[in-house]
């Protein structure tokens, strides 16, 4: 009996209308962003009408003894105070067809591609704020900005810092820098520092957040002068609105959040400890991920961290290290010129060309403050002004 077959062209062949994307996650920066100064990372807007330039204000607490009962005038102290600068650039992109295409496509191409526009504009922010967190502030424009791709990333990136900038940030930070699990991994030459981090006792852990959060409250004061204000700058803990409640924020990859989680301490903490009420394991963090809270500091895993900033083969016997990053309030400054909006192709061949965008202006700076007499501020005199950045093992699961 002969069979009868379908010819190729005969087929049936189906297509979904719908599109599966490569699915971009919301930023997880998102809590910790808005106006008042108390925010983590603070939203500026004033470049939004007009202006090239955003000066911040920063101004340091008073640190002086006072007089008492003595004569006050001509022993006033004088304000500490400097002005940070942001400068914003343009982020664009656009997809574009042309009718004929757009007729035969399985698929509604303009419904997908502003989707998809929309997608790339939440990532690319994520990412330049990601980028900018360790970033090496400057007081000068950042490099390429009006070029292409353009760079939204004030200050130089670190992919792009050379070793002497390197050195001198790690050297103007040398109380808000932590190098593994001891502070005598610490050096001005940041090569030589980042080399003591090795696999064993410099992951990350709930001691070594400890660490990094003992360095941030202590900012500000003198070590050998107990009492004593050294005018440099204080990182103020991030305070939650909600509950009246001061704690510090930690942004950290992947990798880290994984050496965190297999802590004992923190382990133990989070199974014997954490609360079970209003929602049991749907709020668990040993079920859910992605946050932990341990001692006053917000554990956030930031994936991005470790695929972008993960530092190959720097470590002791040549592992990777991974940077953290315990957060106070204005660790970050991220200046608006223009809210993201859709763009559209206006003229194109007599309408048979069609094309969609996306258009933004946006700067992100890491926030920092030059001492009160230095006029021309550089790379060695800037220091961080709420933050506090730690390197720890980096090592692939094997």
């Amino acid at each position: 009996m002969a069979l009868t077959t379908n010819h190729p062209n005969n087929e049936l062949v189906k297509f979904r209308r719908s599109i599966i994307s490569d699915f971009l996650r919301k930023s997880r920066f998102d809590p910790f962003m808005g106006s008042a100064p108390t925010n983590v990372i603070i939203r500026f807007a004033e470049l939004e009408a007009d202006g090239k330039e955003l000066r911040v204000p920063l101004v340091t607490q008073l640190s002086g003894s006072g007089v008492g009962a003595g004569t006050l005038r001509g022993n006033e102290e004088q304000m500490d105070s400097y002005g940070f600068p942001l400068w914003a650039d343009w982020a664009r992109n656009a997809v574009a067809n042309n009718r004929a295409s757009n007729k035969e496509s399985s698929f509604n191409v303009r419904s997908t591609a502003r989707s998809l526009l929309s997608g790339w504009g939440k990532r690319i922010v994520r990412d330049d704020l990601v980028d900018a967190l360790l970033s090496i502030p400057t007081a000068t424009i950042q490099a390429n900005r009006f070029s292409a791709p353009g760079n939204r990333v004030n200050g130089i990136r670190w992919s792009a810092a050379t070793t002497g900038n390197k050195n001198s940030w790690v050297t103007a930070n040398y109380d808000r820098v932590v190098f593994g699990s001891q502070m005598s991994n610490y050096s001005t030459t940041f090569a030589t520092a980042v080399a003591n981090v090795d696999s064993t006792n410099d992951k990350m852990t709930a001691a070594v957040g400890n660490l990094a959060k003992d360095q941030a409250k202590q900012s500000g004061v003198d070590p050998n002068n107990p009492g004593v204000y050294n005018g440099r700058p204080k990182i103020t803990p991030y305070q939650l609105p909600e509950m009246d409640e001061e704690l510090y924020v930690c942004f950290l990859g992947s990798r880290g959040f994984r050496d965190l989680q297999a802590d004992p301490v923190m382990y133990q903490a989070n199974r014997d400890a954490q609360a079970r009420e209003n929602g049991g394991a749907k709020v668990n963090p040993i079920f859910t991920g992605g946050a932990m809270k341990y001692n006053g500091i917000l554990y956030k895993e930031i994936p991005e961290i470790t695929q972008r900033l993960l530092l190959k083969g720097v470590g002791n016997g040549g592992i990777d290290v991974e940077p953290f990053f315990m957060c106070g309030q204005a660790a970050l400054g991220y200046a608006t010129g223009q809210m993201p909006r859709p763009t559209q192709l206006e003229d194109g061949d007599y309408d048979f060309i069609t094309g969609m965008g996306i258009e933004a202006q946006y700067g992100v700076g890491k926030v920092a403050k030059a001492p009160q007499n230095v006029s021309g501020a550089t790379v060695g005199d800037l220091v961080d002004w709420g933050m506090v950045t730690g390197f720890v093992s980096g090592v692939a699961n094997s």
